[in-house]
Parts: structure tokens; sequence; C-alpha cells
């Protein structure tokens, strides 16, 4: 069997085959029964990735518990079931809503409070008495979080405006700044959603000016938000949006030309680094000599090697663009450029 078992998946299935038995299993069982701890592993080695998925379990709250000989000299682990199932809960719509408010705050971090919050809200979310039509407007298409640090005034009032005219569907206008653009622009919007994404609110919404979706980081809105005072909404949503597929998007996905794939190369030693940290969407494909190929969805545009530059330069030099040739040849390009500059 394969070693290469997601731990999630391994996590999933070791609940099952415990949840389906009606006595403890001993690890022996565990060991030739789960796929996830059935490989080729050196036994000591599948012993410590048991007792870590232990204590994972434990701490999102599913009790595995230990018996050494039950009053029939059964020995092994179990799931007590009167403590992980819980209770049917009889929502309200309203409290149901603001679970999934809460739900989708804790996405926005990973202390302890939003991990505990993303868990609990899990539990609950089967009760949830939520509507297919509430879900899609409240939890899909705003992703709400709390802010760490200061905002300015102006900002956390910006929000403010931004929000009310997400909720009644009405165009804003205001004056952006792009990064190192030294003047602004005035943008009209259809707002479809706010994020908050690494320490950053950003708000996304059909730029009526270019005829397209497009991203805006919020705090570099200069002045005051302007919200249309017509009464009635002035836009639909598109069917299916997710606020989600926008603030979880890498830089060079979201502007430029025509989308295509792009291979990057990386070396053993960082190789696992990239397969454990890569983006939904994204593909990995290991090598036999431990190198690995991330395969990634970019756009054309002149600035997208800038735009991979931060995320490839943490890899050092254990990196290298396999295609596509146009961005293979900007990369060079700009690394001649630094070359002649500083060496």
């Amino acid at each position: 069997m394969s070693d290469s078992v997601p731990k999630f998946e391994r996590l999933m299935n070791l609940v099952a085959f415990l949840l389906a038995s009606s006595e403890p299993i001993p690890f022996s069982e565990i060991r030739k029964g789960v796929i996830g701890y059935n490989d080729r592993a050196r036994e000591d080695a599948v012993e410590k990735r048991f007792d870590r998925d232990k204590k994972e379990l434990r701490e999102m709250g599913i009790p595995v518990e230990y018996v050494a000989g039950d009053e029939h000299g059964r020995e092994g682990y179990f799931i007590p079931l009167q403590e992980y199932f819980h209770r049917e809960l009889d929502l309200l719509a309203e409290e149901a809503a603001l679970l999934a408010i809460l739900g989708n705050a804790a996405r926005g971090s990973n202390d302890a409070i939003s991990f505990n919050l993303r868990s609990a809200h899990l539990k609950l979310a089967i009760d949830a008495p939520i509507s297919d039509s509430m879900r899609e407007q409240v939890p899909g298409r705003m992703l709400f979080s709390f802010s760490r640090g200061r905002r300015d005034r102006a900002t956390l009032d910006n929000l403010d405006r931004l929000g009310q005219a997400i909720v009644s569907r009405r165009t804003v206008v205001f004056k952006y700044r792009k990064p190192q653009a030294r003047k602004t622009e005035e943008r009209r919007l259809h707002p479809y959603g706010l994020g908050y994404r690494e320490g950053e609110w950003y708000l996304v919404g059909s730029d009526l000016d270019r005829d397209d979706i497009r991203q805006f980081k919020v705090l570099r809105i200069q002045g005051t938000v302007r919200v249309s005072r017509e009464r009635r909404p002035e836009f639909q949503v598109p069917t299916g949006f997710k606020i989600e597929h926008y603030i979880e998007r890498a830089p060079w996905e979201f502007a430029g030309g025509k989308e295509e794939w792009a291979q990057i190369l990386f070396g053993s030693d960082v190789a696992w680094m990239v397969e454990e940290a890569k983006r939904p969407g994204q593909k990995f494909e290991r090598r036999p000599d431990g190198s690995g190929v991330l395969s990634l969805k970019v756009r054309r545009s002149p600035e997208t090697h800038q735009r991979l530059l931060s995320f490839l330069s943490s890899y050092s030099a254990d990196c290298a663009i396999l295609k596509p040739a146009w961005l293979r040849k900007q990369a060079h390009g700009h690394l001649q450029e630094l070359k002649e500059r500083y060496v």
C-alpha cells in the first residue's frame, strides 16, 4: 500500500474504523485494517504516526480512548459513542445564519480560538436549518473575519459602507491607488463580497468600466467610499459566486490576459515543503529522485514573473520554471537585470 495518504484522509479512516466496531480494537488490527497505517513504513514509525493522530483527534474533540482489558478481556482503542455524537439541536434560521457567519470568520486566522471555532462549527453544521438560498446569501457570498492590529477610522468606515452596499446590492464609487502608483483612479463597482486574508481586507466585485470581476485591497482605497442612493437593488450577484474563489487566489492568477498552466520544478530539499503548502487548484507531482513539479495557473501579462518572485524566492535556487516559455523568458530577463545592476 502507498504511504502517501493525506493526513486528513488518514484521520477520517481511523475515526470511521473505530466507530464501526462495537468492541475495543488493538493497534495490530488498526495497523492492518486502516488505510494510512498499512504501508511499508517501520513499525515504530507507524506507532509514532498513530500517537500523533490520536493526540490531534483528541484536540479536535474526538475522544480516542484505550482500555487495557474490558470484562471480556478485550483490549484496544475505541471512541465512546455517547461522547462523540451530540444530541440534535433545534436551531432557528437566524441562529443558524449566525453560526454560518461565525464559521466563516474562523477561516481568517489560525489562532487557537479560530481553530476551536472551526471545529465546533463543523460539528453543529449538520443541524443548521439553513435553506440553499440563505447559504448562498450569507456564508457563500460574504466571508467575514476579525481583523488584528490597528485600522484607521477611515478604513473602518469604508468597510462599514462596503458591507452595507453588498447587502443592499448598490453601486459604490471610490478612488483607488494601485501598488507603486503615484496617482489614484476612480473605480465604479458592483460589490459582490468582502474577504479577509493574511491580515488584510479585500473587496471583490464587477468593475463597471473594465467589465470584469476585480479584487481591491480596502486599505488602498483613498478617501470615502460613495454608495449609490438608489433604493432598489442595482445588480444581481452571479449564480455560484463564492468570494473564497477570489480571496484565496494567488496574485499571478487574478489579473492579466489568457489563463494557462505553468510548471515549476523544485529540488528534493524543498519539494516536500511545496507539496504541503500547495494551494487549492494546484497540482504537485513527486519525482523518483525526490524533486517535484508544481503546476499552477497563471495569467499572461508583463508582470506575471514579478508576482511569482516573492513566492519563488523563498525557495532560493532550488526551483526552475519549466514552462510556459514566455514566463521563463520573463524570469530570465529579470535575473539578468538584477545581475547587471548589483554584480
